[in-house]
């Protein structure tokens, strides 16, 4: 008498059943995937490579787009510029920025941010560090509250309140060992005593002023001036209060500001930007460019999978026949293909995982160290959960995809059909055309790939090759200032003689110059150098054209090899007892003086309308900017009269300009121990190493290298179907051998089968690039989203490789005996 067995029993017994086959299909799968361990592992690095190139770039995603920034509500947010002649984000002065606060009806709060260098003192000396002022409410704005200590009290933005400062959490640590003691204490920035009030905390970040150390109150510097210009603004939006609402508000503020003082704001509006787009609008584009390209990757490394998958399972078509003859359920043999499916998945994400984490960290050591302080949020970089569950489910992607071909090419062929098909030589012609659409597929994901690389590979190109103005070999460059720096003109004109002086003297120098900024600036070193000029003599309206205003030194330009076009360059006779020249470039001379000879006519500087500027040359555009950038008006005025203490001497060399580095700070020490010598770099270093050639260099190696890896899957796939497609038909291939047929007709025939899919791959792809590369456009400088030169070049580069991997299997098929092919089975 058997006992009664009751529901929920029978059906723990069932998932007891279920869990033993799936064991059982698990270890069956191991060991046909041990049995055929070049498949497997061809597999499951194809797999790896695709999976850890699509999570290493999701961890930068990550880290910058995903990751919430460090403040409250960052979706309310605002950064405000003011737009002029120039361009759309540059300072707001503080007269606006204050009328604007007052007057606006849809932020909460406003306030201002203005990064500059600063000395330290330190117990290795006087240190150059990055600071910022900012005012009283900027971190509460922000939402941000001290780790440690306190946020600015109201009013502490005043001229007459103490001096005070908030220092970053990697301050703490690094200058203070992290003490809790430090608050109360004061130190020195720029010579003067402030006392240290709070600590930030750690994941704190504000990339618009970059890594800032020690964070101050504005004490009203520019308070009444209204050719001051020093400040950004960052203000929280009402809740219910759309972006182009606020826009609205602060232009029409911005146009009654225009209309009460037109001399200073006629060509001044107001541009607002989300917050967020600021702070990552640069990365945002290469980072989406470089996802999709691993994306893409991946799905050529999956579509290559699934063909090897299913040549396998054309192969063991009569094995799987005879286990459904045997007894074997339609359900168990589609979830054995399932089990295989995702286990050559699951392994090939656990190893894309290892390479993911390893390859992270060394694409984020690519970054040079003065853009990683416009970058914050890539120090410290690692995977992170998120990247791991984005690779996790690529996989089951992945794994589903794997298990459909070989179950949709068992549930759509009959048994009979197998069983005999198992016997015969011949490929069925479904299956033919099955593997040429993955193949066509492949090769247009390939094409868009290349293409992509292409266009981002010459634009980069054109980028390092556009004309700045300059002879940048053999130019090396020093930051050179003072301990404690001063308004002694006298003494900032000496320190500059001796260092020229003694620059001079070093082996194989030929030139020296000095120059307040060096150029290729970009950010803040590009940006706080913009005045106001007008042509003296002339109507106009405003504060006229805002040009870059830069102090040079005589031999400055010679140094560089800039062109002059007209009149004359700097001589040490330029000093403070002549009247006041300056040097203008071409674009500012077309601007000012249109149709005529700018040599000797005079310019009136907005911050100095006492004092009339002749103009004694004109040279063609310098690159000031950044490489991307188009020209902009320049002025240059004589070191020797506006002489300051803090300076870039460069320096050109008949040798090897990086040899010469070591000399250049050593020469500037002994001139006077406590002059400070640092950002020493040869010219083509700095052009090489600048955000715009940064940005675009890494989307075209890291898209190029994409963009190989697929070419190479491409190609190996094109040769795996044609190869299983000749082995399928020996023969047939033999009795055209034997009936007549030479070696030319069989190569024609192998041909013939793989051109097919390579040139629907390569048209679908060609077509697909065209739309897909309008999303790259703006990463482009130089070349257009169509560019036929390299389109013809991505169509040769394809057929070459579909040639190399026809080649192959057509000589094998060429070299059949007849009498071979028609003994086989």
């Amino acid at each position: 008498m058997t006992d009664d067995i009751t529901p929920t029993q029978l059906g723990n017994r069932k998932g007891t059943r279920w869990l033993r086959d799936l064991l059982k299909d698990l270890r069956y799968s191991l060991r046909r995937l041990r049995r055929t361990l070049g498949f497997a592992l061809t597999a499951i690095a194809v797999l790896a490579l695709g999976i850890g190139a699509a999570t290493a770039i999701y961890g930068f995603v990550d880290a910058t787009l995903v990751k919430p920034l460090p403040y409250r509500e960052p979706g309310q947010l605002i950064a405000l510029f003011e737009h002029n002649p120039v361009g759309d984000r540059f300072h707001l002065s503080d007269f606006d920025y204050r009328a604007w606060k007052q007057r606006n009806h849809v932020f909460t709060s406003l306030d201002v941010y203005e990064p500059y260098r600063d000395l330290v003192n330190t117990s290795r000396g006087p240190e150059k560090v990055s600071a910022a002022m900012v005012s009283d409410g900027f971190f509460r704005t922000l939402g941000v509250t001290p780790a440690l200590g306190r946020d600015f009290f109201p009013g502490e933005d005043r001229p007459t309140a103490p001096q005070t400062t908030i220092l970053s959490y990697a301050t703490w640590k690094y200058r203070f060992g992290g003490n809790e003691k430090v608050l109360g204490q004061t130190v020195k920035l720029g010579g003067e005593s402030y006392t240290i009030v709070g600590v930030l905390p750690r994941e704190f970040h504000f990339a618009p002023a970059g890594r800032v150390e020690f964070w101050a109150t504005l004490h009203g510097d520019c308070e009444g001036y209204r050719t001051c210009f020093p400040f950004y603004g960052v203000a929280r939006l009402r809740d219910g209060v759309s972006p182009a609402a606020a826009y609205e508000d602060v232009s029409a503020i911005a146009r009654e500001i225009a209309t009460e003082y037109p001399q200073y704001n006629r060509d001044r509006t107001a541009t607002l930007v989300p917050l967020t787009e600021v702070i990552l609008g640069d990365v945002r584009p290469t980072l989406m460019a470089l996802l999709s390209g691993a994306g893409l990757l991946c799905l050529i490394g999956f579509v290559n999978v699934a063909s090897l998958l299913l040549v396998r399972a054309e192969k063991g078509r009569r094995e799987t026949a005879v286990r459904a003859a045997l007894g074997a359920s339609n359900i168990r043999l589609l979830r054995q293909f399932a089990v295989e499916g995702f286990l050559l998945a699951g392994l090939g994400c656990l190893l894309g995982i290892a390479l993911a984490m390893g390859s992270m960290g060394t694409l984020a050591k690519q970054i040079p160290p003065n853009l990683l302080e416009n970058m914050p949020y890539f120090e410290n970089i690692h995977l992170s959960v998120r990247a791991i569950l984005f690779a996790a489910a690529v996989a089951v992607i992945g794994g589903v995809l794997f298990s459909a071909g070989p179950a949709l090419h068992f549930l759509f062929s009959d048994l009979r059909t197998r069983l005999t098909e198992g016997c015969r030589g011949s490929a069925g012609m479904g299956w033919r055309r099955l593997g040429a659409s993955l193949v066509a597929t492949e090769i247009a994901i390939t094409v868009v790939l290349l293409v992509g690389a292409g266009l981002l590979t010459k634009s980069f190109y054109r980028l390092l090759h556009v004309d700045v103005g300059i002879r940048p070999s053999q130019l090396a460059l020093l930051h050179v200032s003072r301990q404690s720096p001063g308004h002694d003109a006298a003494l900032n004109v000496q320190i500059e003689r001796r260092v020229v002086t003694r620059m001079a003297a070093l082996p194989s120098v030929t030139a020296v110059g000095v120059s307040g900024k060096p150029v290729v600036a970009s950010g803040e070193d590009f940006k706080q150098t913009m005045g106001h000029y007008r042509a003296v003599g002339r109507p106009t309206v405003g504060l006229g054209p805002e040009p870059m205003d830069e102090i040079v030194s005589a031999g400055y330009f010679e140094t560089l090899g800039a062109r002059l076009i007209a009149g004359r360059t700097f001589t040490e006779a330029d000093d403070a007892a002549k009247p006041r020249c300056a040097v203008i470039n071409r674009t500012l001379a077309k601007e000012l003086f249109p149709s005529e000879d700018a040599v000797g006519k005079q310019i009136l500087s907005a911050f100095d309308p006492e004092h009339p500027v002749e103009v004694v040359g004109v040279i063609d555009d310098i690159k000031d900017g950044a490489l991307d950038l188009q020209a902009i008006p320049a002025v240059y005025s004589p070191f020797n009269q506006i002489p300051r203490s803090d300076f870039y001497v460069t320096v050109r060399t008949s040798q090897s300009p990086e040899s010469l580095l070591t000399s250049m700070v050593r020469a500037v020490r002994q001139i006077d121990p406590t002059l400070i010598a640092n950002e020493e770099e040869t010219m083509t270093a700095r052009i090489d190493n600048s955000e715009s050639a940064y940005l675009h260099r890494s989307a075209a190696w890291v898209v190029a290298g994409f963009a190989t890896l697929a070419l190479l899957l491409g190609t190996v796939g094109l040769y795996s179907v044609i190869s299983y497609s000749v082995n399928q038909r020996t023969r047939e291939i033999g009795i055209r051998i034997a009936l007549g047929a030479q070696r030319p007709a069989v190569y024609r025939l192998i041909f013939g089968e793989s051109a097919k899919p390579v040139l629907a791959g390569l048209v679908g792809g060609l077509i697909s690039s065209l739309w897909v590369t309008m999303f790259v456009r703006g990463m482009l400088f130089g070349v257009s989203p169509w560019d036929k030169e390299t389109m013809c070049v991505v169509a040769c580069v394809l057929v070459a490789a579909s040639l190399v991997a026809s080649y192959i299997p057509a000589r094998r098929a060429a070299s059949i005996e007849p009498t071979e092919a028609l003994r086989a089975e």
